[in-house]
């Protein structure tokens, strides 16, 4: 596809750094000249210098003839306008980056109007996966697939735990039969394990099973017996606000410390249920003041990865129950992979995995075997995939079993008429299933891709 992106701030980049991988036509637009250069040396791909919605700088960008404009700008109305002027140009589908909560209530409007095909808000998106990790506090990770029926989660392995030198093989029978493990990370390594892997300590496990079953499994293996009652949360900004009232529904008390003036007001206004304190949290002795020792659960979500990343650490001494963490920059949480902070989010991941997730369902827009939703496991060294299966798809009938599936590639799930099934070697693929694959393999767009050597 011809791909033209609006904007090479993290999230304008991460987008253009996966797109590119996938074989795309990848071009950036740019007023940054840092910026410029940094992608120039980096991507091999082109650069337009300039403003993301200027006539000019799109038409000279090829915009007339793009499939796909990505305005990723820190600025709504330059994201907005960007959409209109490629749309105008010819452009056949557009992406906005829209994070104003006013634009976001007019929103079926801006997409009628502008000809807007998708909307993000990388904030607002981590706020959703932040309430999804307070819901599991026992893992790291929790993302939902097939309307909830099903949900990945990803825990690590402790020392005392039971699944310290487990087999594969004897999961089901000695721990959980209704919950697969369908992905590894051990070390620097993502790993598809099969009967004969033996699981260790520190190994971080991705686990796919209905909330039932997954709440079943984490209560029994892990320390949570319940739920999170106290969130303590430092940083008040675009995150924090999505994140407030989700957390106020699902009956938690929250605080917020907040060093900003202004913001600590906004907040009291628009959420009078929630407690806001004006204070440095950076500062151990606010933090404790404030009963950071006695919360069940702390993030840090401050605009300062060192920050987060510092008083974080800090939770996690005094025995935090639940520690999560903000990142914006990848090369940190890099750094952070042999740490204990294993709940980090990072915003423009999940913007990136969202538009990564569009653009292959376009390119197999005639092929009803595309992808139906998609998430990064393990700072993107896997991904799980789910396919929605209908008559014409290949493979229907046939037991799994007898299938040549490519060796880095599982089907974790498959959900039929509402129940989450953990297949066996006997089960089969039927039309109306939504099926869960986990690759270390990028790019699969098609459900056929998961078979050896099938030729279409």
């Amino acid at each position: 596809m011809k791909i033209i992106i609006a904007g090479a701030g993290r999230i304008g980049y991460s987008i253009a750094a996966e797109l590119s991988k996938e074989k795309n036509d990848i071009s950036v637009i740019e007023c940054n000249e840092t910026r410029v250069e940094e992608i120039y040396n980096s991507l091999d791909i082109q650069v337009y210098k300039g403003n993301g919605a200027n006539y000019d700088v799109l038409a000279q960008a090829g915009a007339a003839n793009a499939d796909l404009v990505i305005a990723v700008t820190h600025a709504d109305e330059t994201n907005l306008l960007c959409c209109l002027t490629a749309k105008k140009l010819g452009t056949k589908r557009t992406i906005a980056r829209v994070r104003d909560r006013e634009y976001r209530k007019q929103i079926a409007l801006l997409k009628d109007e502008l000809g807007i095909t998708m909307i993000i808000n990388p904030e607002e998106a981590t706020a959703n996966e932040i309430s999804r990790i307070l819901r599991y506090p026992a893992a790291s990770k929790v993302e939902p697939f097939a309307n909830s029926r099903a949900e990945s989660v990803e825990i690590r392995v402790g020392e005392d735990s039971p699944l310290n030198g487990l087999q594969i093989s004897n999961f089901h029978s000695k721990i959980a039969d209704k919950v697969l493990i369908s992905a590894v990370s051990r070390g620097k390594e993502a790993i598809i394990p099969r009967g004969d892997f033996t699981l260790q300590t520190g190994d971080r496990l991705n686990l796919i099973g209905s909330y039932k079953e997954m709440n079943n499994f984490l209560r029994k293996n892990n320390s949570f017996r319940h739920g999170i009652k106290t969130v303590l949360i430092l940083g008040a900004g675009r995150t924090t606000s999505y994140l407030i009232q989700r957390i106020i529904n699902s009956g938690m008390k929250v605080k917020i410390i907040e060093k900003n003036e202004r913001m600590c007001e906004e907040l009291k206004l628009a959420f009078p249920k929630a407690e806001l304190v004006l204070a440095d949290g950076t500062k151990s002795e606010v933090l404790l003041e404030e009963g950071l020792a006695d919360a069940d659960a702390f993030l840090a979500a401050t605009g300062d990865d060192e920050d987060n990343v510092i008083t974080s650490m800090y939770a996690l001494s005094l025995g935090t129950r639940k520690v999560i963490t903000k990142i914006n920059e990848s090369h940190i949480i890099k750094m952070l992979a042999g740490s204990n902070l294993d709940s980090i989010v990072q915003p423009s991941s999940i913007a990136t995995q969202r538009v990564v997730q569009y653009v292959r369902s376009v390119q197999n827009a005639y092929d009803t075997n595309s992808v139906d939703r998609m998430y990064y496991m393990f700072e993107g060294r896997v991904e799980a995939l789910e396919f929605i299966i209908n008559e014409n798809t290949p493979f229907i009938g046939s037991p799994i079993k007898d299938l040549s599936l490519a060796s880095d590639v599982l089907i974790a799930a498959i959900i039929r008429k509402g129940v989450c099934i953990i297949p066996s070697g006997d089960d089969v693929i039927s039309p109306g299933d939504s099926v869960i694959i986990t690759t270390t393999r990028s790019a699969i767009s098609r459900f056929e891709d998961i078979v050896e050597d099938y030729i279409r």
